[in-house]
Parts: C-alpha cells; sequence; structure tokens
C-alpha cells in the first residue's frame, strides 16, 4: 500500500479514500476563539480523541478571511461571544468566503434568542461547554459527511 504523506499532498481539498492512500485523514479545523480557558478545553478534546486533525487557531475575524481564502479548513469551531466579536460575525464571513463550510458554535450557557440566531445565520451545531466532549466526534462526522457529499 502506497501511504502519501500530508506533504506531498497539494490540494486544499478534503482527500477521498482509496486503495492506494492511507486509511487515515487529517481534518483541518480552525479555532476561533479569545478565551485561553475555552482555547485549552477545545486542544485537550481534540488531543485526547482519535480523530487525527490539524488545530490551527486564531482571535480575530481579519485572521478568518485569511484562513478561509488560502488554508481552506473543513470545519470551523467559534465560540459564541469573543473579544471583539462574535459568532455572528464568523458566520458572517464564513458565508462570504465559503458558504458551505460548516461551523460549530460553542456556548458556555443556553440562551434560546442568541441560539435561534446563531442557527438563522447558518451554525451546524451549537455545543454547550458541559457537552464538549462530544466536539471530536462531530468534527469527525462533519468531515466524513463531507468526503460522502464528494464520491
Amino acid at each position: 500500500m502506497n501511504i502519501l504523506s500530508t506533504s506531498q499532498i497539494q490540494t486544499n481539498q478534503p482527500l477521498l479514500q482509496t486503495e492506494t492512500m492511507s486509511p487515515f485523514w487529517e481534518i483541518k479545523v480552525l479555532l476561533v476563539e479569545t478565551n485561553s480557558s475555552v482555547i485549552r478545553m477545545v486542544e485537550k478534546i481534540m488531543e485526547d480523541s482519535s480523530v487525527l486533525h490539524f488545530l490551527r487557531r486564531i482571535d480575530n475575524v481579519h485572521d478568518l478571511n485569511f484562513e478561509l481564502k488560502y488554508n481552506k479548513p473543513n470545519v470551523i469551531i467559534s465560540g459564541r461571544t469573543m473579544e471583539g466579536f462574535d459568532a455572528i460575525s464568523v458566520l458572517d464571513q464564513t458565508h462570504l468566503y465559503a458558504p458551505n463550510m460548516p461551523v460549530i458554535v460553542l456556548a458556555p450557557d443556553f440562551n434560546a434568542p442568541l441560539n435561534i440566531s446563531l442557527v438563522n445565520h447558518g451554525a451546524y451545531d451549537i455545543i454547550y461547554h458541559t457537552e464538549i466532549k462530544r466536539l471530536a466526534n462531530e468534527v469527525a462526522f462533519l468531515y466524513k459527511a463531507g468526503l460522502q457529499k464528494m464520491a
């Protein structure tokens, strides 16, 4: 079996698995968050999971635009409210550059009006901090669903 390393791959598109490729994949996850405790929590959940991933962190909308244009993540994880901007700003910018990009919003608590607004702006899912353990599975599910759409 011929196994390709990620350094040999010259595309930003997710790889479809074939007989000649590794049975593993690397999900490009973009974390948009300013709270250091939430960042550590997400890093720990993803590191402890069996999901092969590359996690890139940013903390402002300008960097988000750059990431969407040039690094093309597979999924975005965003805090609900951050210093200087919020998840609605993240969703709006994401839809400008990558309209089909799934965005998972992390929320510290239940806020029905805000959550409804986030869903109306295109949030794929809202995960409360108390449910953070399901984050890695949700990321893997979204990535696999995207591969199946491409096949």
